[in-house]
């Protein structure tokens, strides 16, 4: 049993590894150099890139995949299959022969539909691929699996952020993106793989999982579960603060910042390496200390990041952006894992789906439609420009200062709500 749980942690790591290269290929500056190949807007790009915050909205259904007598492991690589498959058909709409206005719409479709399908799985294929991490080590085996992943991406991106600024420079921008979209169908087969060498175990949870089922456990947790209602404010908040400004950097930073991919890359990696470094302490602390202490710590490294963006302007400043990027790759040390391994810590094991599902999916919204507050701004004072103190001020420096309020009043809720809270300290299989 132990040497069957080791050899499918080991698989999981390999599977986030390449499911992170995957993501990185779609997001970011990258993301951004796609649709303006397409010919939109920065505010509407920054729309697009944050639209797929929507799809968090099918984890409330994901209860549904559990059904009895259903492997959950060929139910998990099938959905992740055709979620990569949507993905790599990205980087081939720029050119294909239809109207810009049409190619925003499938665009949209395909990366929508893409993350609706992996939002659907993720908490179950979360709760699967944890099963076979001891509760006491997952701070641990995040941190190892993220340094992993990180690695990989850092390397992964500069070659690739290379390879497409290298055909730009030839004109030859088809080229780098059908390399792009090549890379993401050979990467997908090798997800397929490395899930399909996991031991599909179900999870020991009962009851049905009708949606009527569904719906009336979703109406306990709201109801009658304290610890989701004030972990859900968690989300809100940071939902709220990132999606506010950062759908918007990455125009910004190949625009009026004036990076080429080679150099966000470099950007990349050294917040790669950073994160990597990091992670192990972060893990070791959760471990300790418990998942709210460590995501508090987090949140207040991300609240200085954002501070430090509000100051990174055009010219000698813009250099900062580089402080930012790493402060930021520091804190999601501790935030990426801390937002969903906290809910193992103050809800019960048969409402952990459900619970994941739902913070998800409000957070998610919500996002969303930040961002459109987020990109008004941004179209205003593109259009009409601000001034403080004599000095020009863009839209993403005012957004990131809001980021750093919001980031900031996290930090004092979790200090003052979350950490007096008692534990439930749930695990994963019985």
């Amino acid at each position: 049993m132990q040497t069957r749980d080791k050899k499918c942690r080991a698989a999981y790591i390999v599977f986030s590894l390449l499911e992170y290269l995957i993501s990185l290929l779609v997001s970011g500056a990258l993301l951004a150099a796609i649709l303006k190949q397409v010919g939109v807007s920065d505010a509407v790009n920054g729309v697009v890139s944050s639209v797929i915050s929507l799809s968090c909205v099918t984890q409330l259904f994901s209860g549904l995949l559990e059904k009895p007598g259903r492997s959950v492991r060929r139910t998990v690589v099938t959905l992740i299959v055709i979620d990569q498959f949507m993905l790599s058909v990205l980087y081939l709409i720029p050119f294909f022969g239809i109207s810009r206005g049409m190619k925003t719409a499938l665009f949209v479709l395909l990366i929508l539909g893409a993350h609706f399908i992996e939002n659907l799985a993720h908490p179950v294929k979360y709760a699967w691929l944890m099963g076979f991490v001891d509760p006491w080590e997952r701070g641990s085996f995040t941190a190892r699996k993220e340094i992993v992943s990180l690695i990989g991406g850092m390397l992964f991106t500069l070659g690739m952020g290379r390879m497409v600024d290298h055909f730009n420079e030839l004109g030859q921008e088809r080229t780098g993106f059908i390399l792009c979209g090549a890379a993401i169908a050979f990467i997908a087969i090798l997800c397929f793989v490395s899930l399909r060498s996991i031991h599909d175990a179900p999870l020991k949870r009962a009851g049905s999982f009708s949606l009527k089922q569904q719906i009336r456990a979703m109406r306990t947790l709201f109801t009658s579960n304290s610890a989701f209602r004030k972990l859900l404010m968690v989300d809100i908040l940071w939902k709220i603060a990132i999606y506010l400004s950062t759908p918007f950097f990455g125009t910004y930073l190949i625009g009026e910042l004036g990076f080429s991919l080679t150099a966000v890359s470099l950007l990349g990696m050294a917040s790669g390496i950073a994160r990597a470094l990091i992670s192990p302490v972060f893990g070791r602390y959760a471990d300790k200390k418990g998942f709210a202490a460590s995501l508090k710590m987090g949140l207040s490294i991300a609240a200085a990041a954002f501070l430090i963006c509000a100051f990174t302007r055009p010219g000698p400043a813009r250099m900062l952006y580089g402080a930012y990027v790493v402060m930021y790759a520091i804190s999601m040390a501790s935030i990426n894992s801390g937002l969903t391994n906290i809910t193992y810590e103050y809800i019960e094991l048969p409402m952990f789906a459900y619970a994941l599902g739902a913070r998800s999916a409000i957070g998610g919204v919500l996002g969303f439609l930040v961002s459109l507050v987020g990109s008004v701004v941004v179209s205003k004072v593109q259009a009409k420009g601000s001034m403080i103190l004599g000095h020009t001020v863009y839209a993403q420096q005012i957004l990131s200062g809001a980021s750093f309020i919001l980031i900031s009043a996290l930090v004092i809720y979790i200090g003052l709500v979350i950490s007096k809270r008692p534990r439930a300290d749930s695990g994963g299989r019985e």
